[in-house]
């Protein structure tokens, strides 16, 4: 899985160096229509796949659902808050080339709360902004924490897996009153948990039942067209090939995409402002570099970020937070 999502931020960095931002880079959309960049955004929707075996995995290791939130809270906050400090305090002096624009203070709640900012603009009724454009696929992922987990606790596995086929299934006849639970992401989630059923049982109507899911997923892309649902498709069936082949596990096993995987969380927070504006100042400062090649220093550089982060910061303030909330009797039992 680590290999797995080395692959799912590579694709996602890429698109977004090369492809996400035409009017802000040096070299326009020259290179958008390669078709690992242009379809890069695709890594998200692996990602979702990701999340949907491993949390599943991961309740089998959970007694109850706070125990799960909690395990849950302890992997995410430590990084958001570390990346939204960062972002925030660096945005005005170093990055002020943000393709987003300099964020306000009010902007630091959505990512710290892991609320949609959709929430705020209703609750305050005002414009409510977030630190970085990619925060949106954390709101998703936590709303999917909570439904998968509510129902896998109560009515177990069968049923929390036909809660995400019956809300993506809504999205697909256009249900309104679903639209705040992300539907149409919900079969991507839904493929990667039987696909973990099928890694664990090797019962072949779990591998059927996932890439059916997935491949529906794909050709339900909301405002999609042929090209990507083709693109998408091929994920499906990559992620599905991995999943049997022992010899593809052992590809993705290499040292180089397991430490970009291990580093993918903080990476995928910090990368796109701060990249795009470090492409945008490279390219002033040496105008006679090949354009292709603007992109590979900044990537480095957030690489370089991340992994400090991962590696040291993180697990610092995950250690710190542990020791504040385990005091709790209640809390240490988890």
């Amino acid at each position: 899985m680590d290999g797995l999502r080395g692959v799912a931020i590579l694709m996602v960095i890429f698109y977004h160096a090369y492809a996400r931002w035409p009017n802000s880079v040096p070299y326009g959309n020259q290179y958008s229509e390669i078709m690992f960049i242009k379809y890069g955004w695709l890594g998200v929707e692996l990602f979702f796949m990701i999340s949907g075996f491993v949390i599943l995995m991961t309740l089998e290791k959970c007694t109850n659902l706070f125990q799960f939130i909690y395990r849950r809270w302890l992997r995410l906050f430590p990084a958001m808050f570390i990346v939204s400090m960062l972002v925030f305090s660096t945005a005005r002096l170093l990055f002020v080339e943000r393709p987003d624009g300099i964020p306000e203070l009010r902007d630091l709640l959505p990512g710290l709360t892991f609320i949609d900012t959709d929430f705020f603009t209703r609750t305050f009724h005002s414009h409510w902004g977030v630190l970085e454009g990619v925060f949106w696929t954390l709101f998703i992922e936590v709303q999917f924490y909570f439904i998968f987990g509510i129902i896998y606790f109560t009515f177990g596995v069968d049923a929390a897996i036909a809660a995400l086929i019956g809300l993506f299934s809504l999205y697909i006849i256009n249900a309104p009153f679903v639209w705040r639970f992300a539907p149409q992401y919900m079969g991507w989630f839904a493929s990667g948990a039987m696909y973990y059923l099928y890694f664990k049982s090797r019962k072949n109507k779990w591998l059927c039942m996932g890439l059916f899911m997935s491949l529906l997923s794909a050709a339900f892309l909301p405002k999609m067209g042929v090209d990507a649902k083709i693109s998408a498709s091929i994920i499906s069936l990559i992620f599905m090939a991995v999943i049997m082949s022992e010899r593809l596990q052992s590809v993705l096993s290499s040292k180089y995409l397991v430490f970009i995987g291990f580093i993918s969380y903080p990476l995928y927070l910090v990368h796109e402002n701060m990249m795009i504006s470090l492409i945008i100042k490279l390219g002033k400062f040496i105008p006679t570099l090949p354009k292709f090649l603007l992109p590979i220093i900044p990537i480095l550089i957030v690489v370089a970020i991340s992994g400090l982060i991962a590696a040291y910061v993180e697990p610092s303030l995950r250690s710190i937070l542990r020791g504040v909330f385990e005091k709790n009797t209640v809390v240490k039992r988890l």
